[in-house]
């Protein structure tokens, strides 16, 4: 597991090191820094193969496209060096690189002997901001993401992972909460009878649209996959019409490689989530606060960037319910100073109830600021 990372003159991060957890929550306006912790792992990973070969930090790769070196370095920085030091598992790993300012390939100057197994392992998803828009046809994924499990750094290959997976057994500490949604357990048994991954993801849907089930079927003589939703109630069974993802609320389809990432992800995994929470209703955000919850409870470390107070308090609940133990909850609040640029971190502590030791001036008060600007 990544245990902490410290990053110099990469962006706007000058000097920003910051402790990693099972469950690290990202937080801050924007263009403060959230990104770039991201980005950098990102960087790590595309920039060598999966036998652990590298020709140096690529800033152009399937993860991120981070542009030149001269996109990189800190501005008004001293020095014409990035470092990245990464702890994993109790050891230290440290790359240092420079380069031409219009370089998009960096040498190491420092390098590990060996790379931390973040880098190299196939238990690995960065599921970006902009992800799969609803369509009808959605690519097979290449052999080598099939293999791994990989579902696309837009989660393109959501639906294709969904074909060949279907009836994998999502673990138990992962299964959708069958009380508290106010739906009947004879809707529930139709829209998610087994603890397949399929029935599961349906299973979580209902937070987001109750009802709602999905299919996904490989077209013959084809490399695309068609994915279809159908809604099933008390006078429709699951044999309904099919509907397009067009045809339907635009955050089913955004959400579900989430959704997916988070269930079928084995223990060991890293799991990077930029904004999850797009384009659902706040009762949907919270749900999805709680089944990020439980995965990292479970096994899968996540570090998830949000905007979203409902995301925060889903899993602020799922703590105070014993879901997750706030010690291995970790939330980083970034700001950037007017004067220099620079990014900066403030730490507030996830206590046991749920509830935050201090909550810091900007960090998803404007709710409050606005109410009692009305009340005024």
């Amino acid at each position: 597991m990544l245990e902490g990372i410290h990053l110099e003159n990469f962006k706007a991060s000058r000097d920003v090191p910051l402790r990693l957890t099972s469950l690290t929550i990202l937080a801050g306006l924007n263009s403060s820094g959230k990104s770039t912790l991201l980005q950098a792992i990102g960087a790590l990973r595309q920039s060598y193969d999966p036998n652990g070969r590298t020709d140096g930090l690529s800033l152009s790769g399937n993860l991120v496209q981070l542009g030149q070196y001269r996109d990189l370095l800190t501005e008004g920085t001293d020095s014409d060096a990035i470092t990245i030091t990464v702890e994993e598992n109790g050891a230290s790993y440290k790359w240092v690189f420079a380069g031409a300012p219009a370089a998009n390939q960096l040498l190491f100057s420092t390098a590990p002997a060996s790379p931390p197994s973040f880098v190299t392992s196939p238990n690995f998803q960065f599921l970006q901001a902009d992800r799969i828009v609803p369509r009808t046809l959605y690519p097979q994924a290449p052999q080598r993401a099939r293999d791994t499990g990989f579902l696309g750094p837009r989660g393109e290959y959501t639906a294709d992972f969904l074909y060949m997976a279907a009836k994998r057994s999502v673990e138990g500490a992962r299964t959708f909460p069958r009380t508290g949604l106010g739906l009947s357990d004879d809707l529930l048994n139709k829209v998610a009878p087994t603890d397949g991954l399929l029935d599961q993801v349906a299973g979580w849907l209902q937070q987001l649209s109750p009802g709602a089930r999905l299919d996904a079927d490989l077209i013959s003589g084809t490399d695309e996959v068609l994915l279809q939703f159908r809604f099933v109630g008390k006078k429709r069974d699951t044999t309904s019409n099919p509907y397009r993802p067009t045809n339907v609320g635009f955050g089913l389809t955004y959400s579900l490689p989430i959704v997916v990432a988070c269930l079928a992800s084995p223990r060991g995994a890293l799991l990077l989530l930029e904004n999850p929470e797009a384009h659902l209703h706040p009762q949907g955000q919270a749900a999805l606060g709680d089944l990020i919850a439980r995965a990292a409870n479970d096994g899968v470390q996540i570090i998830v960037e949000t905007h979203s107070d409902h995301l925060l308090n889903g899993m602020r609940l799922a703590v105070k319910r014993g879901l997750i133990s706030n010690e291995n909850v970790v939330l980083h609040f970034f700001q950037r100073k007017i004067e220099t640029g620079e990014a900066f971190v403030q730490t507030p502590a996830v206590l046991s109830n749920g509830r935050l030791s201090n909550w810091p001036d900007g960090f998803f008060d404007q709710w409050d600021k606005d109410v009692n600007s009305l009340l005024d």
